[in-house]
């Protein structure tokens, strides 16, 4: 984890009052506070559960906190992985701030396949390091740069699965296809580019393997399970108009 230094001080709670510019996001549920703050001239990130009730700071926070914080130290120096500012204390951690836009605010079938070429060059950086993000589907946690560049976000459900043999061997291997699934899922709907025949292949033996992989099956069947609660609804409620 890399020192604080002039360049890139530290983000200090006694100074959070001060330097924050803007609530991105208020304390909700087990959902912590999302700071945009300015220390030394530079934006930040501060993620901070010290406003959420007692029993969730004191023991999902300070887990998320100590989690997130290893998961960043396995992580210096990889591009598109934003620097770590350092742990304010048990509840708070900072990370710079990366501006760009989250594939959540982008059009569908508006990028080029050169984009999910690098975040797959990403997802590989990580799985080198022995992390696997198994989050990387969801949209609002990968941003996109001016220049094209990607960056990932939010490791609080990142795993890093050491760096012998067999997390090399295995784990890492293994774990590497929820991340692989979530790139797949997203190249479908945002890619511009017409897939390649060999891409178009390996995207079916994806989908294939997602009905097989635990959680993406399983979020897939509750999905059609709410469709059909869904239809069943609006059917009844078709019959008691009519009746």
């Amino acid at each position: 984890m890399p020192a604080p230094t002039a360049d890139n001080p530290a983000v200090r709670r006694d100074h959070l009052a001060d330097s924050t510019e803007r609530v991105l996001r208020p304390a909700s549920g087990a959902k912590p506070a999302i700071l945009l703050v300015r220390i030394g001239g530079r934006q930040a990130i501060v993620k901070d559960f010290s406003r959420n009730a007692w029993l969730l700071r004191n023991i999902y926070g300070r887990w998320i906190v100590a989690h997130e914080s290893r998961i960043y130290s396995h992580l210096d120096g990889v591009e598109g992985v934003p620097a770590f500012r350092g742990r304010l204390d048990a509840f708070a951690f900072a990370t710079d701030f990366v501006g760009g836009r989250t594939l959540k605010a982008l059009r569908r079938r508006s990028l080029g396949s050169e984009v999910f070429d690098r975040l797959a060059a990403l997802h590989r950086a990580l799985h080198s390091r022995g992390v696997v993000h198994l989050d990387s589907h969801q949209k609002r946690n990968i941003l996109l740069a001016a220049d094209g560049q990607p960056c990932l976000v939010d490791f609080a459900t990142a795993l890093y699965l050491g760096s012998g043999w067999l997390s090399r061997r295995v784990l890492v291997p293994l774990f590497a296809w929820a991340d692989r699934l979530g790139l797949h899922k997203l190249k479908v709907r945002y890619c511009a580019d017409a897939p390649k025949p060999a891409e178009a292949r390996r995207g079916r033996l994806l989908y294939a393997i997602g009905w097989l992989w635990p959680y993406t099956a399983g979020r897939r069947l509750r999905r059609i399970w709410r469709r059909r609660r869904g239809g069943q609804a609006n059917t009844q409620g078709d019959d008691d108009a009519e009746g």
